[in-house]
């Protein structure tokens, strides 16, 4: 495992953090108040430091001497799609020195000495659905931070666990073959948020599954019936804890300024399906034909504070129960506005781009990174 020098790993983890949440579940830009809504750039009060002053500050030193919110844990067993996404970050004592020399509110401090090395490492979720496929979101494997300067290559830094709801278990760890996002998708606009990744041939995944650590989720199809109002969902992760509030910075601390924390046992909690307006409101031009919107809805119709998926949870599953108890994936962890404030979240509808995950299936290329766009005799369905 090489090392990442502390100051490269903050240029990379704070731009992120600014911008996207580095693999999180992405803030939503706020659209403008005329018609055309643009993504808004973050005031000095939504982020207090960006990555080249924090790195600053380290070289200065040296010279002188992105969980589920309100969720519970997931009964064991009850996931065996969920997948993580993972780095490999590595710290020596000189980082961890200087990380204790920044104060507990400071946005450049990384809390090396709280945080254990599994929520270092930890990036966003994803969901197994057979063959060698993950279904993530675009968000999480496109143009990630690279370490010691360079530019970051999701296939090379970044694994996947896969048939444990326990991320200290590591006998799980593969390596990324191929990623595949949607060619609409971009940061500013985060439409179409949307990726697969097909993990290496390894025998350990044919095993996993025989013992049934690892099962594949069925997707929602464009045909299948369509959701009841207020149709209960479930979503799971190991995404931040604390609420935080629209308006508070993304910062690793929550409302409360208290240190965000990643469970190691898998999470999860109930949101309901609601209608598209109601997102189409919050979101305007940010919600397409290609999201879904979900909160946790109380009995006054209010979407219920302190319930939500957070940082971390990007990518992750949104699953339905069936007939015959069985669970379908129909959404993926996409954005919204804090955690747990109040706000309804925004989901990718798997169902919109059940073409698109059959284009990009062909269009995989070993050891590549490419762009595939929704087929063109398709608009997808909701």
């Amino acid at each position: 495992m090489s090392h990442t020098p502390f100051h490269a790993l903050l240029t990379g983890m704070l731009s992120c953090l600014v911008l996207v949440a580095c693999g999180d579940r992405g803030p939503a830009p706020q659209p403008a108040a005329t018609a055309t809504a643009t993504a808004t750039v973050p005031s000095p009060t939504q982020s207090s430091a960006s990555a080249e002053s924090c790195e600053a500050r380290r070289a200065s030193h040296d010279a002188s001497g992105g969980r589920i919110v309100g969720g519970e844990p997931a009964r064991p067993g009850s996931a065996p799609w969920q997948v993580e996404i993972l780095s490999s970050p590595a710290y020596d004592d000189a980082d961890r020195a200087y990380d204790a020399t920044l104060a507990h509110q400071d946005p450049c401090k990384i809390h090396l000495a709280e945080r254990e090395p599994w929520e270092l490492a930890h990036k966003c979720g994803g969901a197994w659905i057979g063959d060698g496929w993950i279904v993530t979101a675009a968000h999480c494997v496109d143009n990630i931070p690279g370490f010691d300067g360079r530019e970051g290559n999701v296939l090379s830094d970044r694994r996947l666990r896969l048939g444990t709801q326990n991320l200290t278990v590591d006998d799980g760890l593969f390596a990324i073959d191929a990623v595949v996002i949607h060619a609409g998708y971009s940061k500013a606009t985060k439409l179409d948020d949307i990726a697969l990744a097909r993990v290496v041939d390894d025998p350990g995944i044919a095993a996993f599954e025989a013992s049934g650590r690892l099962a594949a989720l069925p997707l929602m199809g464009a045909t299948d019936r369509d959701f009841d109002a207020g149709e209960a969902l479930r979503v799971t992760g190991w995404g931040w804890m604390g609420q935080r509030n629209e308006r508070d910075a993304v910062t690793r601390l929550d409302s409360a300024q208290r240190l965000q924390r990643n469970p190691a046992d898998l999470q999860q909690l109930t949101l309901h399906y609601l209608p598209d307006a109601r997102c189409a409101t919050e979101y305007g031009a940010f919600y397409g034909p290609g999201a879904l919107c979900a909160g946790a809805l109380a009995a006054d119709g209010s979407i219920e504070a302190g319930k939500d998926s957070c940082q971390d949870d990007s990518g992750g599953p949104l699953t339905r129960e069936e007939d015959g108890g069985r669970r379908s994936l129909v959404g993926v962890v996409s954005g919204g506005k804090g955690c747990g404030a109040g706000k309804p979240a925004v989901y990718t509808r798997v169902s919109y781009y059940a073409d698109w995950i059959s284009a990009a299936k062909a269009e995989a290329r070993s050891g590549q990174v490419v762009r595939v766009p929704l087929p063109a005799e398709t608009s997808g369905s909701r």
